[in-house]
């Protein structure tokens, strides 16, 4: 039983150090949003801004959405930990076995969620990079490169004799 419970053990103080980490990306998803919103209130946006706003907020409703599976999904699972603790405590092996495969498979759906999320966010990142690219106002701050002259070489012409 002391070698069971050893096992669950490893699991269970990785679960909530995740949630710790899906909680610090639920506050920066936050701060980004009111950021967006105070700017779009605050200042008078152009087409190509709202263009640009309403393609950053279906990302960010969207990475919002998954955060809070992963947090749920994460939760559950520590539940499930727990429980398998607590069975492997009262000698029930078999429900403790099945509780810790169900928090293990819930962990790793969470995990698979998250890759989504990045993913996600590394498209909502692209479309920042696009902006810069596409301002041309910071274009002129760039000395273009200089290109090496090529050295030709002047044949002479064949001496006729």
């Amino acid at each position: 039983m002391q070698q069971d419970i050893l096992i669950i053990g490893v699991l269970f103080p990785a679960i909530p150090l995740m949630m710790i980490n899906f909680g610090n990306r639920y506050i920066v998803l936050a701060s980004l949003i009111r950021d967006l919103h105070d700017t779009v209130i605050r200042d008078n946006t152009s087409p190509g801004d709202a263009e640009r706003f309403l393609r950053q907020i279906s990302s960010l409703r969207k990475r919002l959405q998954l955060i809070g599976v992963i947090q749920t999904i994460s939760a559950i699972a520590f539940c499930l930990a727990l429980a398998a603790m607590i069975a492997t405590y009262h000698d029930a092996v078999d429900l403790a076995s099945a509780l810790f495969l169900s928090g293990i498979l819930l962990m790793t759906l969470a995990m698979l969620i998250f890759m989504i999320e990045i993913q996600i966010a590394n498209s909502a990142l692209d479309v920042h990079l696009s902006d810069l690219e596409d301002h041309h106002e910071w274009h002129h701050l760039i000395k273009p490169r200089r290109r090496k002259a090529k050295k030709k070489s002047i044949e002479e012409p064949p001496k006729v004799m």
